[in-house]
Order: structure tokens, then sequence, then C-alpha cells
């Protein structure tokens, strides 16, 4: 004969558990939606060898030729540290390059070399169909809300201090 308290721990573990509170989260969700993500871009992006943060590195240097450290630190929101060891390597790589900043010789400029060209192209084509991946999922126009609301969440918190809830 089972005893009770076997049943109970098999009966409880055959039982939904309440997470009422937890399912209202906003943190627990953002959680859950970068897992997702950081899967999706590393199922995609593991062959290519590149990060989410060296991806974003090279679409900002990309549009911004000729970018100091700083600059591009705050453009990925990273602190400038975090940002030595990926920049390293695509400086390694071939991909990005630095040089003197004209206007002040003790700054870096940064840039993308043409290969960081060609290889940006490459792994954009990459990005698009994770996107695309997203969009089918949720619809374009649901998609579109959703990167909105996130920017809004974002730059809310960015606007009263970073430790601040609403």
């Amino acid at each position: 004969m089972k005893s009770p308290q076997l049943s109970r721990s098999a009966e409880t573990a055959r039982t939904p558990l309440d997470a009422v509170e937890l399912e209202a989260a906003v943190g627990f969700w953002l959680r859950l939606a970068q897992q997702r993500d950081l899967r999706a871009f590393n199922d995609r992006f593991s062959r290519a060898g590149v990060s989410q943060l060296a991806y974003a590195i090279l679409l900002v240097l990309e549009a911004n030729p000729g970018c100091r450290p700083a600059g591009l630190a705050a453009a990925v929101r990273v602190r400038q540290p975090n940002l030595v060891e990926p920049l390293d390597g695509l400086v390694r790589e071939g991909l990005v390059s630095r040089a003197p900043d004209p206007r002040d010789g003790r700054a870096q400029t940064l840039a993308l070399t043409g290969q960081g060209l060609r290889r940006l192209d490459e792994l954009k084509a990459v990005h698009a169909g994770l996107i695309e991946g997203y969009r089918g999922a949720l619809g374009a126009e649901d998609y579109a809300v959703l990167v909105g609301l996130l920017r809004r969440f974002v730059d809310q918190a960015r606007g009263h201090g970073d430790h601040q809830g609403p």
C-alpha cells in the first residue's frame, strides 16, 4: 500500500501548479522571450560564429563609419569595457578597422573593412530569415507592435534610471 505522502506527491505532480502571479510578471515573459530569441539566433548564427553583440556592432558600424568606441557602446547599450573583447575579435578577423581620430589623435575611430561589409551582407540575410520567422509566427502587425512595446518599455526605464520601475 502506498503511503499517503507519496500519493499526495504523485497527485501534485499531475496537477498544474498555481502560477497566476508569475503569469502577470513582465520579467517572467521577457526572460522566456529572450531565451527563445537567443536559441533562434544561435541556431541560425552558430555556423557563422557571430554573437548577437558582434552582429549589433557590425550593424552600428555600417550605419556610423568612423564612430568612437564610446559612441558604439552607447548605441549597442553595453558598458564600454564589455565592448573590448568582441570588438578585438572583429578586428582580428579583419571585419573592423581602428584608426586614430583625426580630431583627437588620442582617440580611435572604428569602421567596417571591405571584408566586414561583405560579411555583414551575408549576416543580414541570415537575420532577415529569423525576423521573417517571427513575423510568420505573430503576423507582421503584431511583430511590429511587440518590437514597439519593447522599445518603449526599455526607453521609458532608461528615462527613469536603469534600476527603477514604472
